[in-house]
């Protein structure tokens, strides 16, 4: 896991070779609207997405197999948790068509807040729970979620 500014992003190129388009689209991605966008194919593609942030017991774990998140606020603040995939237990079978499987809760999990113009970056062994109210309080968020292919 990561969490940093776009002012930093340079820092992570070379961890994977789609993060320079990633983060290229998210300096250049002004007011888009919500949907989805290819930025290379299948190996790099965003989401734009709006919604209102949730108390952390209506949301869940997740996790990924083939692709790392990136998760950029372009505005509104959101709790996550994380935690290594080796502290969690399944709660669904993998969905390989979406690349997504969602698991148990866990105590070990470490908080993090992402606030406008800020992200966090989802590997695979990152098990995540987005999309919370941070202090409890609900806010309507605008996110930008980039899906980098693991290569």
């Amino acid at each position: 896991m990561i969490f940093d500014t776009l002012e930093n992003c340079s820092l992570y190129y070379e961890v994977n070779s789609g993060f320079e388009k990633a983060f290229e689209f998210l300096k250049n991605s002004g007011n888009l609207p919500v949907g989805k966008y290819e930025i290379d194919g299948s190996n790099v593609y965003a989401m734009v997405q709006e919604y209102t942030t949730k108390p952390e017991h209506d949301c869940s774990f997740e996790g990924h197999r083939k692709y790392i998140d990136i998760q950029y606020m372009v505005s509104g603040t959101e709790a996550m948790d994380v935690t290594d995939a080796s502290k969690v237990v399944s709660k669904t079978a993998y969905d390989e068509a979406r690349d997504l499987e969602f698991f148990e809760n866990c105590d070990t999990a470490v908080k993090g807040v992402v606030q406008s113009g800020e992200y966090a970056i989802f590997f695979p062994h990152d098990i995540h729970k987005p999309s919370m109210a941070f202090n409890g309080k609900q806010e309507q968020v605008k996110k930008i979620v980039v899906k980098v292919a693991e290569r």
